[in-house]
């Protein structure tokens, strides 16, 4: 049996902030490039406990990296990270979010 993804696109496209929902299920996933991150910040859906994900470039290596982490306020813990020069501004969409 199959599943249904119903995906949200705020800004009318596939660049910007999306949000996914699964039918039947109680979770969600959120996507945003580092330059929108101001507005998902003021989403209801990231002022909570999540698990998010950042993507980025190591900046010795060039190796694709990913970091996964947990907050209790996701928005406030994202927002250090997108201070943070630990992962590449130029490459890394922030955040990909599982909520």
């Amino acid at each position: 049996m199959g599943k249904s993804i119903r995906i949200y696109l705020p800004n009318e496209t596939v660049v910007g902030i999306r949000h996914a929902e699964i039918a039947n299920w109680t979770g969600q996933a959120l996507a945003c490039p580092r330059s929108l991150f101001g507005e998902l910040r003021e989403w209801p859906e990231v002022q909570r406990p999540g698990v998010y994900i950042l993507f980025g470039v190591h900046d010795e290596t060039g190796a694709e990296i990913a970091y996964i982490g947990e907050a209790e306020v996701l928005a406030d813990r994202l927002q250090s990270h997108h201070k943070s020069a630990n992962i590449d501004r130029r490459r890394s969409p922030l955040p990909s979010v599982s909520l």
